[in-house]
């Protein structure tokens, strides 16, 4: 028997939802708890296969529970049930495979079919995980939490403050600010827990927005993969340490963010391609990305930021193929923007069947090209039609 642990503090909403699934119970067993803490408690008693949880919550909230599997039960899925949910937000998270979202007031019927699907997939042998610390931040930054986060990774500690949703300070052994979130950040089997917050107010110290962090954090984490698999050079060895008011150090100037590519390919050879739109009339920047929205190569003639462009196209995207797939005319895989000062096209190269998923062995690709007012929009858009077929081989 597979077991669901709902984790709310509305009393009436647990019972609502327990004898909602009365007839589930050939699928799954419901079991319910009041807060983090309760749910700890059920979580070290018996077998539970997916948790289902609220974030604001007495005693222990969602955040410390969310730590807690993270640290404890990687492999469980988890599905978070929020009031402040953006569309945005929900894609990135659930794109990321990690974190599913539900928005308050909780409808039955989509909650009772997503809990089916994560069950069955699960049962199948499917490869659903528990929560990234970039899931597990973008919930803080949402949530607009105020929390002391202590990161354990396999190469030291350290702690990463939030004030009201906004990463203020990280350290990272002698690392502090935006350097040591990126040191965290790039790292794989990370635990999470809480400290008590600090007596005063630490200062702000990062700068960058939360999403810019994630996508160059990711960035460093495939260049790390890169540099062990084709040099055998391993990451440098850092210790932990704790939040401390020095200064932090300049940082270095980080930017774009790749997927990682197979073999001995480069990002220098999808740069060398993307060359090619400078012979588009008007041509200004042009991007190619992740189906997650991370930026893998660019060429940029004008400094136009694309980083955070890339979770953006994907959200337009994903939305242009729901779309179209509902009416029945095909699945849609160009977006052209007209804006009063450029054009801004979206292309989607998915090899999948399924237009969300991620198929073994079949490229899916994003790009954004971007034109002047008065640039050659059909021959940017047959360009980026060809292009991305060209580039789709270092997807595959």
């Amino acid at each position: 028997m597979k077991y669901v642990l709902i984790v709310d503090d509305e009393e009436s909403l647990l019972l609502t939802i327990q004898a909602g699934f009365d007839g589930y119970k050939d699928k799954f067993e419901v079991v319910t708890a009041h807060n983090g803490k309760e749910a700890v408690a059920i979580l070290e008693a018996m077998p539970v296969s997916l948790v289902v949880t609220d974030l604001k919550m007495p005693e222990m909230d969602g955040f410390e529970l969310l730590g807690y599997l993270k640290s404890e039960f990687p492999q469980v899925p988890v599905i978070v049930m929020t009031a402040f949910g953006t569309p945005e937000i929900e894609t990135r998270l659930c794109q990321s495979g990690m974190i599913r979202m539900l928005e308050k007031p909780v409808d039955f019927e989509e909650l009772s079919q997503l809990i089916v699907s994560l069950l069955d997939h699960d049962f199948a042998g499917g490869t659903l995980t528990g929560i990234s610390l970039p899931s597990f931040l973008q919930l803080i930054e949402m949530e607009q939490n105020t929390c002391l986060m202590e990161v354990m990774t396999p190469k030291g500690q350290g702690l990463l403050y939030f004030n009201k949703g906004k990463l203020y300070d990280a350290v990272f052994g002698d690392t502090k600010a935006e350097e040591a979130a990126l040191i965290m950040l790039s790292m794989e089997d990370v635990k999470i827990s809480f400290r008590n917050l600090p007596s005063k107010k630490l200062k702000q110290r990062i700068k960058k927005n939360l999403m810019t962090l994630i996508m160059e954090g990711a960035r460093i984490k495939d260049e790390q993969a890169a540099m062990e698999e084709v040099a055998g050079v391993p990451p440098p060895e850092v210790d932990g340490a704790d939040v401390a008011e020095a200064e932090a150090p300049s940082n270095p100037d980080i930017s774009n963010n790749n997927e990682p590519l197979k073999g001995e390919l480069k990002m220098a050879d999808i740069k060398e391609v993307l060359e090619k739109f400078k012979t588009v009339d008007g041509f200004q920047a042009v991007g190619a990305f992740s189906p997650n929205g991370e930026m893998v190569a660019e060429c940029n003639v004008n400094g136009t930021n694309l980083g955070e462009m890339g979770a953006l196209a994907n959200d337009v995207l994903l939305k242009a193929q729901k779309t179209t797939e509902i009416m029945n005319v095909g699945r849609g895989q160009l977006v052209h923007v007209e804006a009063p000062k450029a054009h801004v096209i979206c292309r989607c190269l998915n090899e999948a069947t399924d237009f969300a998923a991620n198929a073994s062995g079949r490229a899916h690709v994003h790009m954004v090209l971007i034109l002047e007012k008065e640039g050659n929009v059909a021959m940017g858009k047959m360009k980026i039609s060809s292009v991305i077929q060209e580039i789709a081989e270092f997807f595959r």
